[in-house]
């Protein structure tokens, strides 16, 4: 038999008890700082606790700065800086003093040394060696285990059209249509089988008004592990029809369903954006179905590697980011920059406590 499990789809469904795993709630807060600091004095490390609450402490520092700039112009280097020590900060919390002492940024802007289009420009990324660690690799393995195999090549342009906050004014910017599907998520559980997969609907007018079809929403947004399965068809509201799809190969859970959802979870972070809200449900997920030609890289790595950028271009060559602020792309980098670091710093105190955060007051 094949049952809804009865546990809300979350990226934090479960937390760990003494015998079995239990459902996890929600924290809710309208300061994110303190609820990350708190993580760090009671989870972190004994003798990684006192370099990860300074680098927390410098990251709000920078945070608030940023907040409040009286100009746009020194905003991408200040929030940039608040998240690399930030993301240092997590490391040490999951036990990573790999980033402790002298490392590398992990990014390196490859224009640089020369003035280039936002959406022309290329961002490398680079995997830590013995002897060299790089804080953009060790963030992106300590978060969710999706350290870099080898120098990875990231083009602005695919960054700048996966970025969930802002997208309208990016279809504006590059005459495109919109590419994010918002998705209805639900565990299933086979009870016969003792297996657990995901199931994922959107409703058939969502793809119709953006020119999409089923095949493309397929290999262009789900990716490779899943498949369109079945209909809906209301006979009252016909148009409100959904389309599914679900993953081909489900997971096998050993003792309870419980104990595996965590293996479950972090195959859906492979596919699925998410935006915090303020009311309930509290998250929209959405499939990103990427333009053909272009990249699809992690919501949390795209994220990370636009804030260095900008930070980049905002350090080496100020005139050129005012040039994008005035160009087609300026509405845009405003939203941003103005959104873009409230949902980013919910996502990291999320990853700090392993539970759902959530505030009355996000924006």
């Amino acid at each position: 038999m094949i049952l809804t499990a009865p546990v809300e789809f979350s990226y934090f469904p479960t937390r760990k008890g003494d015998r079995r795993a239990g459902l996890q709630s929600k924290v809710y807060t309208t300061d994110p700082w303190s609820v990350i600091k708190s993580a760090i004095r009671q989870d972190c490390p004994e003798h990684e606790r006192a370099d990860a609450s300074a680098f927390a402490a410098q990251a709000e520092e920078f945070y608030r700065a940023a907040a409040n700039a009286q100009t746009p112009h020194g905003r991408p280097l200040l929030l940039y800086y608040s998240f690399l020590n930030l993301a240092k900060a997590l490391c040490l919390h999951r036990g990573n003093n790999r980033v402790l002492g002298y490392v590398g940024h992990g990014l390196r802007d490859k224009n640089v040394d020369s003035a280039v289009a936002i959406d022309e420009a290329v961002v490398e990324g680079f995997p830590s060696t013995s002897g060299h660690p790089q804080i953009f690799h060790e963030f992106m393995s300590s978060a969710l285990n999706l350290g870099l195999a080898a120098t990875t090549t990231y083009s602005i342009r695919d960054v700048l059209a996966s970025s969930l906050v802002g997208h309208r004014l990016w279809t504006e910017a590059a005459s495109a249509s919109d590419r994010f599907l918002r998705v209805d998520v639900k565990i299933l559980h086979g009870n016969a089988s003792g297996t657990l997969w995901l199931r994922a609907g959107i409703p058939r007018g969502s793809l119709k008004r953006r020119g999409l079809n089923q095949s493309e929403v397929t290999s262009l947004g789900f990716g490779k592990g899943w498949r369109a399965v079945s209909r809906s068809k209301p006979k009252s509201k016909p148009k409100s029809a959904m389309i599914f799809w679900e993953q081909v190969s489900p997971i096998k859970y050993r003792g309870r369903p419980s104990d595996d959802l965590d293996a479950l979870i972090a195959t859906a972070r492979l596919v699925f954006y998410r935006s915090l809200t303020i009311a309930e449900p509290f998250r929209h997920y959405y499939v990103y179905v990427r333009p053909d030609g272009y990249e699809k890289h992690h919501q949390l790595a795209s994220r990370y590697i636009l804030l260095f950028f900008l930070g980049s271009v905002t350090r080496y060559h100020p005139a050129d980011f005012s040039k994008y602020l005035d160009g087609k792309y300026g509405p845009f980098l405003a939203e941003f920059l103005a959104s873009e670091p409230g949902q980013m710093l919910f996502e990291m105190a999320c990853l700090f406590l392993k539970r759902e955060v959530v505030s009355v007051g996000l924006a």
